[in-house]
């Protein structure tokens, strides 16, 4: 990949010289969570399925560790609204999770908001789209987008920060592709402040791409290269999708806000940074793509993982800076 005044590239904390990441690296390997992704459509639904009915659906948290509020979207979608302190604040982060669009989000990910928000004292708004079992992609990205409309009604944009892994960081890459296209028709809706996709992937579209997946394959410890291929078939659901939402390395990023994607140079998702990178100088869009050197899919955001919470506390830095930057004006 080239630099330039669009693009840059730059290395992320790595832990390859912490014995226990090396260890629990060896130890998912041998595992084999990557067998949950190898098989027809309906053996990957069925296998994901089972994982859900094990309470990754929504549940509204009850605790006292942080402020609640449910806003519901589209009169049917839930989006949990962290706060930690007792009064909202100006500047606010969407958070939005993997799992392939077939994976509900669990207990986890509110404990993770909660962290988030803590640590750059923002509000964060965590949206329970629909799955790709009964859905498509483009319906997940709607409901975001009218979680973010909901979102301008109390945060100006510029204080707005979207964050979001594996799928959750393609939704929100298709979200900005989305925003163009309402906005071409007559529309006016604002980008937000930055944007932090961690390891999104994409559907292939060409040779260089598949090349680049299959020799990143060996080294990729969760995800096999051949599942990105049945992701856009899982993803469409048997409906016309415009190609730019699947392929979403491709997508239309005209007035992106500073984008920082984060990768691991052993996850096959780093295959499609060059092609994130093209798109990005094509729309005159400026980016910085992170490479944490031999780290695996969505490393940044676990840092409950050894040698991982470095990178996942430059995330926070980086979501604090946009905050303080831009939140402390009004």
């Amino acid at each position: 990949m080239k630099q330039d005044e669009f693009v840059k590239i730059v290395t992320a904390p790595d832990a390859l010289h912490d014995p226990l990441y090396r260890l629990m690296k060896k130890a998912v390997r041998a595992v084999n969570l990557r067998k949950s992704l190898l098989g027809t459509k309906e053996e990957v639904l069925a296998r994901a399925a089972k994982m859900n009915a094990k309470n990754r659906h929504f549940i509204m948290p009850s605790d006292s560790k942080a402020h609640y509020t449910d806003h519901l979207i589209m009169g049917q979608y839930h989006c949990v609204e962290i706060n930690s302190s007792v009064r909202r604040q100006n500047k606010a982060v969407l958070f939005v999770f993997g799992g392939g669009m077939i994976l509900g989000s669990d207990a986890g990910d509110i404990g993770l908001s909660r962290r988030i928000s803590r640590e750059t004292g923002s509000d964060v708004w965590f949206p329970y789209y629909p799955l790709c079992h009964e859905h498509d992609m483009l319906e997940n990205v709607q409901m975001i987008f009218e979680c973010y409309k909901e979102m301008l009604r109390f945060y100006e944009p510029e204080n707005i920060v979207f964050l979001g892994f594996s799928s959750g960081g393609v939704l929100l890459l298709d979200l900005i592709t989305y925003i163009n296209e309402q906005n071409d028709s007559g529309g006016q809706i604002p980008m937000p402040g930055l944007l932090i996709p961690i390891s999104p992937g994409s559907v292939p579209v060409n040779d260089r791409e598949r090349e680049y997946l299959q020799r990143l394959d060996r080294h990729d410890i969760m995800i096999p290269a051949s599942y990105m291929e049945l992701a856009g078939e899982i993803m469409r659901n048997g409906h016309d999708i415009p190609q730019k939402y699947t392929a979403t390395a491709h997508g239309d990023f005209r007035n992106a806000p500073m984008t920082h994607f984060y990768f691991g140079s052993a996850e096959v998702l780093y295959a499609f940074a060059p092609s994130y990178a093209a798109s990005y100088r094509k729309a005159k869009a400026k980016c910085v793509i992170h490479v944490g050197r031999g780290m695996h899919h969505c490393y940044a955001v676990q840092y409950f993982i050894p040698g991982c919470k470095p990178a996942f506390e430059e995330v926070m830095q980086l979501i604090g800076a946009n905050n303080d930057s831009r939140g402390n004006r009004n």
